[in-house]
């Protein structure tokens, strides 16, 4: 291992250039050399930024740069410990909550200020040595590092699986994952350019509290983070014990809809659970956060989601509804459901036998599958936005990936990749391995139990996509902080693979979508790694031993829930434990894998028109692309089509309220106050999100074993007013005669 003597030491000066660390506000030009940010990208470097992301590309290397120590204690005991204890914590709290409507998760900042005062905490214990021989090792080992800090932290990150949903998180998918991830890494990691946001506000947390805090006033606020955190806990705690428990009705206050209940026009533009919540108001933080961190993401990027709720659910929907359009005025605007011609919840056990194989004699006689207009809404805009995340990466970075393809090193390293070669690189072959290995094991999974996805299916299409879309996915979610819902495009593949199997295109769908999602997710923990200088091998190691814990602890809570939550994921679960992602993947399993894309997007079919959503997205990509060029300072800089077209991928189960309710606080953090009050802003935003986070968890896990657990309930006009509303019981615009059917009768379809 090379000695901290032979990095440049003139790359680490420039730490006490910019010791407040980064901010989106950063330096537009550089402190050395004075040149503007755009001079100073180089040829083969990913230079396609978000505009107010862009400014800090250029010197967020001398901003936040850390000296490489080799005696921080990144590996000690006591990281292995704490990491331990941690990962099982958040994995265990993180599956509780994640089969609650609406979810809660607790993240990243949240770790960042628990395990804090923890390790320093464990600093003062005496030093005392554990004689093993060869294995001794010290139970304090000295001062409690900002690099232990980030190592504990970025391994915490692999408790939040998106396999819950399917009861179990198996270590074969997370592998896959981290093996792609890190074959993937000069494109999707080391360029400059993708400075991974989440990461670099991760950075900015971590130099605060372990460097001295800095006592000015902050728009008349003096208060230090800690106590500010620990004020917003507690006012987060004791406020969600309203919408929650206390008075239910202001989780979705849409006080309109108690005033005229059984008009359903009313209900369904006001309406905050199957209407548009078109005067959102809400107390509960839960909704609020559910379809984005109001005041982590930045505004422009919450422009663009709002912008396609407005256009496409607020506007358009509207119309397409009350004009029948697809036959929808016979089902609510939005809901996850899956429904026949009858306006009643699809029965797939009529189209199927006694081994789940669809039979088409049975599908001919009962009915066509019907969605609601919001659900293909939702899958057209998902169909635009794969498309347009290929093209837009080919138009804006198809030069830069071929140069790091030939060479990593293509248009230079910035300063925090050339600190990192003092440290021993985990080689490729190393991921490469492990990939091979995982996909030994992936198909001993598939040969020999019962998932009805042959082997070539596994290599060819799961991993086969994982390979092609990791790059676009990561230069996008590198430098925007979004991602694209990719399990529509898997979903669609294994339709037409494997016809009628819903088990298979499951399958398909977990490991596909899974590969490029946990590959997103150990991409930005590695771009962590090498902003916060944690050893390369030490975080592998971290990473695949926190992976095998949470899988383990996922597992555990997930079996305790099912033996001791009664009624768990029924639609009326008191304690909203009605587990609507598992009801959206199931009901998505049937769409695309019993049912088939043939019988429901096809020439001839119902939804064939949302097709057409393939073409839209890259050509308005490139229509975008061009208009940009010509006219670059305009607003056009601030609109990111993929970003664009994916924004409502979580309607459903998210709902245009919690949309609005997103972009209305995003505006008041993230805008206004930013504007106003920038110190305050860069001091406390980020602070915020965490302890509200916080102190909501702490009241729901109270609630429900204090008071849901033992049957304990608060019965009065408050908690009851909206359960008698169209809204509430999703009541459609037209209803069907008794006896009858909209659309094509038994027989009149194919």
């Amino acid at each position: 291992m090379p000695s901290e003597s032979s990095v440049d030491v003139k790359d680490r000066g420039g730490q006490d250039d910019h010791k407040d660390g980064p901010t989106v506000e950063a330096h537009t030009t550089d402190s050395e050399s004075g040149k503007g940010a755009d001079e100073m990208r180089k040829p083969g470097e990913i230079d396609e930024l978000p505009p107010m992301i862009r400014p800090c590309s250029a010197t967020v290397s001398r901003s936040n740069v850390l000296p490489v120590v080799f005696t921080d204690f990144t590996s000690a005991v006591r990281a292995w410990i704490l990491m331990t204890t941690f990962v099982m914590l958040f994995s265990g709290v993180n599956q509780f909550f994640g089969l609650r409507y609406p979810s809660l998760t607790i993240g990243y900042v949240v770790a960042q200020l628990l395990v804090f005062p923890i390790g320093r905490a464990w600093e003062k214990l005496p030093r005392w040595r554990v004689p093993l021989g060869k294995l001794s090792f010290d139970i304090n080992p000295g001062k409690f590092t900002v690099k232990e800090h980030a190592f504990i932290c970025v391994n915490i990150s692999a408790s939040t699986p998106y396999t819950t949903f399917l009861k179990s998180h198996t270590p074969i998918l997370t592998f896959f994952s981290f093996g792609l991830a890190g074959l993937a890494r000069r494109w999707i990691v080391y360029p400059a350019a993708l400075i991974w946001p989440t990461s670099l506000s991760s950075t900015v947390l971590f130099r605060a509290l372990h460097e001295p805090e800095e006592r000015s006033p902050a728009n008349g606020w003096t208060i230090t983070r800690y106590r500010f955190f620990i004020y917003f806990t507690i006012f987060g705690f004791v406020l969600f014990w309203f919408p929650d428990y206390i008075w239910t009705s202001l989780s979705t206050f849409a006080f309109i809809t108690w005033i005229v209940p059984h008009n359903q026009v009313v209900n369904t533009l006001f309406g905050m659970n199957s209407g548009l919540g078109l005067l959102p108001i809400s107390l509960d933080w839960t909704e609020i956060n559910y379809a984005g961190f109001p005041l982590t993401t930045p505004f422009y990027i919450t422009c663009n989601a709002f912008a396609t709720i407005v256009i496409f659910y607020f506007f358009l929907s509207p119309i397409l509804y009350y004009t029948n359009v697809w036959n929808s005025a016979y089902l609510p605007l939005l809901s996850s459901n899956t429904f026949d011609n009858t306006g009643q919840s699809y029965n797939i056990t009529k189209v199927v036998d006694a081994n789940l194989n669809f039979v088409e004699s049975k599908y001919q006689a009962y009915s066509p599958m019907y969605i609601s207009l919001g659900y293909a809404l939702t899958y057209g805009l998902g169909f635009a936005a794969v498309t347009a995340v290929i093209v837009h990466t080919y138009l804006y970075n198809g030069r830069e990936i071929w140069a790091k393809f030939k060479n990593s090193r293509a248009g230079g390293e910035d300063i925090h990749r050339r600190l990192m070669h003092a440290y021993n690189d985990v080689p490729d072959w190393w991921y490469g391995i492990l990939t091979v290995i995982v996909l030994g094991l992936g198909v001993l999974t598939v040969r020999y139990w019962d998932t009805e996805l042959p082997v070539w299916g596994f290599l060819v299409v799961c991993f086969g996509m994982g390979v092609v879309l990791i790059l676009p996915e990561g230069i996008l979610q590198g430098t925007t902080n979004q991602r694209v819902f990719l399990n529509i495009i898997t979903e669609l593949i294994a339709g037409y693979a494997y016809p009628g199997s819903a088990i298979a295109n499951t399958m398909v769908k977990c490991y596909g979508y899974n590969s490029i999602k946990h590959a997103m997710d150990f991409a930005q923990d590695l771009k962590m790694g090498q902003y916060m200088k944690i050893p390369p091998r030490a975080l592998f190691a971290g990473q695949i031993y926190a992976s095998i814990i949470a899988t383990m602890t996922q597992t555990g809570v997930l079996r305790w829930m099912m033996g001791h939550i009664s009624r768990l994921c029924d639609p009326k679960n008191p304690n909203r434990f009605t587990c609507n992602g598992s009801k959206v993947m199931y009901n998505a399993s049937i769409i695309w894998g019993t049912i088939g894309p043939q019988r429901m997007f096809q020439q001839g079919q119902v939804y064939n028109g949302l097709m057409y959503f393939f073409l839209i997205g890259p050509v308005v990509t490139v229509i975008v692309y061009f208009l940009y060029r010509r006219y670059p300072n305009s607003w056009l800089k601030y609109v990111n089509v993929p970003i664009f077209f994916n924004a409502a991928g979580n309607i459903p189960p998210a709902t245009t309220t919690q949309y609005s309710l997103w972009f209305i606080v995003g505006f008041i953090f993230n805008f206004w106050i930013r504007r106003r009050a920038f110190h305050w802003w860069k001091r406390y935003n980020y602070l915020l999100q965490a302890a509200m986070d916080t102190g909501t968890a702490l009241a729901t896990i109270l609630i429900f074993f204090a008071l849901s657990y033992t049957g304990t309930k608060l019965s009065w006009w408050g908690n009851n007013v909206g359960s008698n509303t169209y809204d509430s019981q999703s009541v459609p615009y037209l209803k069907v005669s008794d006896g009858g059917h909209f659309g094509p009768g038994p027989g009149e379809f194919k």
